[in-house]
Formats: C-alpha cells, sequence, structure tokens
C-alpha cells in the first residue's frame, strides 16, 4: 500500500541585529519545543503561498521569500513528510499575538538560535543564516493564450485564453511571495496581460521589451539575450527583486545565457531544481543572485523552478 506523504513549507527569517544576523525562532506549546515557522499545504495552495501563509499566521510577520534551502525529509508516525523551506526577509509586520500553535517568539543570533532550537536537521538550516540570501530574479512564461489559428490579427496581438487569464491572476499571489518590485515583459499582448494583474495589485509599473518578443528574438537574438543580462545586472547591483515574462521558444536559452553571466557559487551547484527543457504556460524559474562584497562579482546562489 502507498503511504501518504505530508507535505509542508516554512521560512528562516533574518534581520541584522545589534551584534550581526538574527533568527525568527517559534515556540510551539502542543510539542514544546523550539523550531522555524512552519506548516502544512492547504489544497491546491502553491507551495511558496503556503510558506508566506504559515508564518503569517504564527508570527503576524509578512515575508518575502529568498533563496530555498535543503529540503528536509522525515518520518511522521510512519507518515514520510518533507518540508520546504526558503530564506526569507521582513516586508511588513503586526504585533505578535500568542496563539494555541505558537505561544512566543524569539530573534536570536545564529549561534544561539541554532543551540535552542529542537530538531538537529533546524539547526543545519539555521547556521545558513550567515550565507547571502541572494536577490529574485524571477524568469516567467506567459499564461495560455489563443491558438494561432484561431487569431485573425498579428501574433503580438494574441491574447491569453480564458485558462491564461486564471493563470495571471494567480500569478499574482506567487510574484508577491518573492517581493517583485519590478516588472518586465516582452511587449506581446498574452506576456504583458500575464503580469498585469500583479503590475495593478502592487501599483507598479510594467515595462514593455521589444526585443523580447518572438519576432524580435528570432531577428535579433543577441539583443534580446544582452537585454536579458541587463535586467539581471540591474537585480544584483540593486538588490531588487524582478521578473522578466516571456516565450516558451527562447526561454530555456535565456536562462542558460544568464546563468553564464552569473555563475553559480560551488555551494549553490548541483542545482536542487534542475531547469526543464522546456517551460510550461505560467511555469517559472527564479534565479536567486547575489554580488560579492569581496570581488564585486555575481553569483547564483541557488535556482528553483516551478512548473505552474
Amino acid at each position: 500500500m502507498s503511504r501518504d506523504l505530508i507535505v509542508a513549507a516554512g521560512c528562516l527569517i533574518t534581520r541584522q541585529g545589534p551584534a550581526g544576523v538574527e533568527v525568527l525562532l517559534v515556540h510551539r506549546p502542543r510539542y514544546d519545543d523550539w523550531s522555524l515557522p512552519k506548516g502544512k499545504v492547504d489544497a491546491d495552495e502553491h507551495i511558496t503561498l503556503t510558506a508566506i501563509r504559515e508564518v503569517l499566521e504564527e508570527t503576524g510577520l509578512t515575508v518575502a521569500l529568498r533563496r530555498p534551502l535543503p529540503l528536509q525529509q522525515y518520518d511522521v508516525d510512519g507518515v514520510p513528510k518533507e518540508v520546504h523551506y526558503w530564506r526569507a526577509v521582513v516586508v511588513d509586520e503586526s504585533p505578535f499575538v500568542p496563539g494555541s500553535e505558537v505561544d512566543e517568539i524569539r530573534w536570536l543570533p545564529i549561534d544561539q538560535a541554532a543551540q535552542l532550537v529542537t530538531r538537529p536537521d533546524d539547526a543545519l538550516l539555521v547556521k545558513l543564516a550567515d550565507d547571502p540570501p541572494g536577490t529574485p530574479f524571477l524568469v516567467l512564461r506567459h499564461g495560455n493564450a489563443v491558438k494561432r489559428v484561431d487569431w485573425p490579427g498579428g501574433d503580438v496581438d494574441r491574447p491569453l485564453d480564458a485558462s491564461g487569464v486564471e493563470q495571471a491572476e494567480s500569478l499574482v499571489g506567487r510574484l508577491a511571495a518573492y517581493g517583485v518590485e519590478r516588472i518586465h515583459s516582452s511587449a506581446a499582448r498574452r506576456c504583458s496581460d500575464t503580469v498585469r494583474p500583479y503590475s495593478l495589485a502592487v501599483g507598479v509599473p510594467l515595462a514593455s521589451e521589444p526585443a523580447l518578443t518572438e519576432e524580435g528574438f528570432d531577428s535579433t537574438p543577441d539583443a534580446a539575450l544582452e537585454r536579458g543580462g541587463e535586467l539581471l545586472a540591474d537585480a544584483w547591483r540593486t538588490t531588487v527583486s524582478m521578473v522578466l515574462c516571456g516565450h516558451r521558444p527562447y526561454l530555456p536559452d535565456l536562462v542558460d545565457h544568464l546563468v553564464e553571466l552569473c555563475p553559480g557559487a560551488p555551494s549553490a551547484e548541483p542545482w536542487d531544481h534542475p531547469l526543464p527543457d522546456t517551460m510550461p504556460t505560467a511555469s517559472m524559474t527564479v534565479l536567486h543572485v547575489h554580488q560579492d562584497e569581496r570581488t564585486g562579482q555575481p553569483t547564483t546562489v541557488a535556482l528553483e523552478h516551478h512548473a505552474s
């Protein structure tokens, strides 16, 4: 008989304290333990939204995700469980209210947090708080579009279909999970309409990129790759989270080019989330990039892919 799988998500939340980096731990009275905030995935909930929701419910903090951390796997009463963790930074907070699930929270220096946390595997995660969190650069494929054979106009004006509109709405939360502050899109309508709901929801302008249409890439691929590289450089230099929405035919090549421009740190290879050969609609690849303070050079500290 196959066993059920428990899937959960949480965050290693950090801030700069008086003596250096501090980590947030939560106390759960039911288990009388200290841990990182986490919880189970609700039905049909995207894993990144689980992490954000659980942190808010347990601590009153609104956070933005940064680099993914190693997957945690163990059994609970004979049932396998996996917990997905991300580094996270605080973007807004409400006063902590003790409850039945979490009755106390503590901000502690890394060494103290590693000593207090109950599970040894959590202690190993806490020690990763010394590593750079990275800045997310999201490469997104547009949502489902009206088929070419069913559209009488030019390809650049081809819109999303009904399912694509739903995908665009669902992306609002997924982009917000990474705290995206800059939005760039191929000038094609199906791309701009994919990220427009997020643009309107957060009040961030949408920048159109003519070089990154399918036609633009076909005619001058070097210019399209160069533009992608310029945007990536803006992200790691300014530490501002950014999304770039484009098209399936060139996105794998673009991601390969970006990784070449911003090569992986030794600790980030091999990638925990191997890149697919193609990208389904509304899927995204996230490069977490960082500028080394000593050398001034960029590195990709982590990479992840979300199919939908």
